[in-house]
């Protein structure tokens, strides 16, 4: 059953703004349905570009091989191709799986915060950091909404919800006002996490994209090597999953960007 969907909404100039579901696995047949029914749009200084993969196989978003798959080439062209400010991954989960995205201690083991439930089974968090320091500018606004599959009516109406005001806005600091002023403490918890990412894994990815360019990188253990300097120097506090995720965003970046 293929659910490939495509649209765009308004002008080239001003704000890109990029949604994007059904990135892996059977997820397409559930978030389809978020984003052909979205109705509040208006769309102004700027576009929207709507698109649902199809079914693939599955591998998640946190594996660099994720980005050498079929639907994974598809996700960093259309990235690529729109240079988002604005940009959403819309994911479905199945309940017994919920924990794996909420459990507190996340971070440590898959290198990224848990996700923030809104209402009603809708998850809120940042991107795979292995696109978000390569792809996006700091203050860009990439998120991830995750909503049961075979969505309920009231899950359905949140995450449209959310795309809705994200849509209608033009800025991280626009998005984050009108959704405080709903869901106040998850954007607290939201915006901590933006911090702790702003002062540690960002820079060091910056840093080491720069001293990067200064040094003979012969082999994966010479990037490892730079990568433990810079962390040092910067005084970083990233957990043993995080510095692999700058090894693996750092090659997604020597891969797309020199």
């Amino acid at each position: 059953m293929a659910v490939e969907f495509f649209k765009e909404i308004g002008m080239k100039n001003g704000t890109s703004r990029l949604f994007i579901g059904g990135l892996h696995g059977k997820e397409g047949l559930s978030t389809i349905h978020a984003l052909k029914n979205i109705k509040n749009i208006n769309v102004t200084g700027g576009s929207l570009v709507l698109c649902n993969l199809s079914p693939s196989p599955y591998l998640s978003t946190l594996d660099p091989l994720y980005y050498l798959s079929s639907n994974g080439s598809k996700l960093l062209d259309l990235i690529k191709n729109h240079q988002p400010e604005i940009y959403l991954e819309l994911h479905c989960y199945h309940p017994e799986k919920s924990s794996n995205l909420t459990v507190c201690n996340r971070k440590d083991i898959f290198g990224v915060p848990a996700l923030i439930e809104l209402k009603y089974g809708v998850l809120m968090g940042s991107v795979s950091p292995l696109i978000r320091a390569v792809f996006f500018g700091l203050h860009d606004f990439p998120f991830i909404l995750e909503m049961p599959c075979n969505p309920s009516t009231r899950s359905l109406e949140v995450s449209q919800e959310i795309m809705e005001i994200t849509a209608n806005s033009s800025n991280r600091v626009e998005i984050m006002k009108k959704l405080g002023k709903i869901y106040p403490q998850q954007v607290k918890r939201l915006d901590n996490y933006f911090h702790e990412f702003s002062l540690n894994f960002w820079p060091a990815f910056q840093e080491v994209k720069q001293e990067a360019l200064k040094t003979d990188l012969k082999n994966l253990k010479d990037l490892d090597q730079l990568i433990s300097r810079v962390i040092c120097k910067g005084n970083f506090d990233l957990n043993p999953v995080q510095i692999g995720q700058l090894s693996q965003a750092f090659l997604i970046f020597r891969e797309y960007k020199i």
